[in-house]
């Protein structure tokens, strides 16, 4: 069911070959699902918001998310060539937890950043002016001159002031599939997101440690784009409000991208009592290259796992109530799996040891006591 045919569009541009010649997506062996949530082009902050849902957790027609929703089957990356106005109800924050949920379940959002332009300051219908998302502009295909109805940053709908769009790629005459079996040709920002989306997927097939590193994936898009400089809207040089970082070049962000791998895995304990500590937030800086972070989390069992480039890594884990620890010259071997645990030190304990420097090497034993010990010792 595609009302306008812009849905069938926007997937050819990501993911459409159909095998005779007509190798119109960016990734054309990538899977894909969907989830419908206009009705004649018209939507709702619920009907997004159902959507959004549904991708972290995907589930049955006839199913529902709570019993039936399972993780496991979530994409990569989700390709949003669409905005919610304030005629349909969306207010500035109505989708801010949803781009925000996506992306620490590690999921790339790709939005379009909107039609409004050439002027100034025109990213501003939800979830476009998010820093959760990675917005998308139009080049007019062919060039790496910006598309006039592209909008522009920066934004002051949440008052932030924040740079958009993130990437521009082409979006005027992009040809692509349409129900029925055939192909046309559209224009917009709805057009240049699938490029990057499709992208995103090619990426992380090409170097799957990237997978589900969103920030990174961004850092190393931006670094490899053919990066364009304006001075217009309030910004110069580059990234800027016009281009963001430039033109999307997915090949040289595959070529920049190291191929040599490995596994680094391990369990989170706390140090008091041994038991795993599950949530807990792990960085891996690269040391030879230290924009260079890796980004994950433990699983409730405490137990972590990540794909990592070869090198040397400085590891920082950090937790709600507990003492950030740091361990350095963890070496990452290509095809080998380094096994590394974490122990974390509850802040009431550290302070106990603080205070009373004779429990420092007495065990866990004494230091169980540190509950008992009046607040005034905490201070």
């Amino acid at each position: 069911c595609d009302d306008y045919s812009h849905g069938t569009h926007t997937m050819g541009t990501a993911v459409g070959d159909d095998g005779s010649g007509n190798q119109i997506g960016m990734a054309p062996g990538a899977e894909w699902i969907g989830c419908r949530n206009m009705n004649r082009g018209v939507g709702s902050p619920a009907t997004y918001l159902e959507c959004f849902e549904f991708f972290l957790a995907p589930y049955p027609i006839t199913g529902t998310a709570a019993l039936d929703g399972n993780p496991d089957l979530a994409p990569h990356v989700t390709n949003n060539s669409w905005g919610c106005p304030d005629f349909e109800g969306c207010e500035t924050n109505s989708l801010l937890a949803a781009v925000q949920a996506q992306r620490a379940a590690g999921i790339m959002t790709v939005v379009s950043a909107g039609n409004s332009g050439p002027a100034c300051d025109t990213v501003d219908d939800p979830p476009a002016h998010h820093a959760e998302v990675y917005s998308i502009g139009a080049l007019q295909t062919g060039t790496d001159n910006i598309a006039g109805f592209s909008s522009r940053g920066p934004v002051s709908e949440d008052g932030s002031g924040r740079r958009k769009p993130d990437l521009t790629a082409p979006g005027t005459g992009v040809r692509s599939s349409v129900p029925g079996g055939g192909y046309g040709t559209s224009s917009g920002t709805s057009m240049a997101a699938p490029h990057v989306a499709g992208a995103v997927a090619l990426l992380w097939s090409a170097r799957p440690s990237l997978v589900g590193q969103v920030a990174l994936t961004e850092q190393i898009l931006n670094q490899t784009a053919v990066h364009i400089s304006s001075s217009d809207c309030g910004s110069s040089g580059w990234p800027n409000n016009t281009y963001g970082f430039g033109r999307l070049d997915v090949l040289s962000a595959v070529n920049a991208t190291p191929v040599e791998a490995g596994s680094l895995t391990g369990l989170v304990t706390n140090e008091l009592t041994a038991g795993p500590l599950g949530g807990v937030a792990i960085q891996a800086t690269l040391s030879a290259t230290p924009t260079i972070q890796f980004q994950f989390t433990s699983y409730f069992t405490g137990v972590f796992t990540q794909t990592l480039f070869a090198g040397t890594y400085t590891l920082t884990a950090s937790a709600p109530d507990f003492a950030p620890a740091t361990l350095g010259g963890i070496a990452i071997t290509s095809g080998l799996t380094t096994t590394q645990p974490i122990a974390l030190t509850p802040l009431q304990t550290q302070l106990f040891k603080r205070y009373f420097p004779q429990f420092r090497n007495d065990g866990a034993a004494a230091l169980a006591d540190a509950d008992s010990m009046p607040a005034r010792f905490y201070r």
